[in-house]
């Protein structure tokens, strides 16, 4: 393999594959957070509580309108500087917790992952919660009534009926997002983070081959891309498919 793409040295494809593991993690964390956020955040939006709803509201429309790379830095660079020195360095990047994490991780400085991660999640969760709000607004208003007369409490409500029903109506485009998610990772490149496109600069620096680097990673992210949305289609509930008579 090596004497067919002299570029693709040992060394570079240590590189990448550590950077291709970083992406998969990033990706799956901020993916699960993401959605979970979206969920509660969507079903916030239709709660009777006039308050709870422009909270709600308010996140969605703040979150969702700025473009993730900013949110990926004010979260990475900008947030710790809101804190005295002494304070910033014990909370962020000095203290027991994080130095666990880097040891685990092998990251030179783990909270700048964390901080990116943060900046994905709040926007994708953005996305989703809109997603979600629109799905379950296509569950016939019977089944509302029909709840509403059993007796049901909100919460048993929201868990056995607006959640499936949600999902379902709305997990191609969740799907979408999520997968959009998964390309963004490459964001965190902007903060130091040593993901997949971060290790791709690297490899291009060091051995100058940008044309065939940059091909190689346009087909990785391709691939993750369509594992990553055959994954979700297991995981979630897909929309029943009306049978052609």
């Amino acid at each position: 393999m090596f004497d067919a793409f002299p570029w693709l040295t040992p060394e570079i494809v240590q590189l990448l594959g550590q950077g291709l593991g970083v992406t998969v993690v990033l990706t799956l964390i901020t993916s699960v957070a993401a959605l979970m956020l979206g969920v509660v955040v969507g079903w916030l939006r239709i709660s009777p509580l006039r308050i709870v709803r422009r909270l709600a509201t308010g996140y969605v429309e703040l979150f969702r309108n700025v473009p993730a790379l900013v949110g990926v830095i004010f979260w990475a660079y900008a947030f710790p500087n809101a804190f005295e020195p002494a304070l910033r360095r014990a909370l962020f990047f000095d203290n027991a917790w994080i130095d666990a994490l880097g040891e685990v991780t092998g990251l030179s400085v783990p909270y700048y992952a964390i901080g990116a991660g943060l900046g994905l999640t709040l926007n994708t969760s953005a996305y989703i919660a809109e997603l979600f709000r629109a799905g379950v607004g296509t569950l016939a208003r019977e089944h509302w009534e029909a709840a509403r007369s059993l007796g049901a409490s909100p919460l048993r409500t929201f868990v056995n009926l607006l959640l499936p029903h949600g999902l379902r109506a709305s997990a191609p485009a969740i799907i979408t997002r999520l997968v959009h998610n998964m390309k963004n990772t490459a964001l965190a490149s902007f903060v130091a983070v040593p993901e997949f496109f971060k290790a791709t600069q690297t490899a291009i620096t060091r051995s100058f081959y940008a044309v065939e680097l940059l091909l190689l990673a346009s087909v990785v992210y391709w691939l993750l891309s369509w594992a990553f949305a055959r994954l979700l289609e297991h995981a979630l509930p897909q929309p029943r498919r009306s049978k052609v008579t």
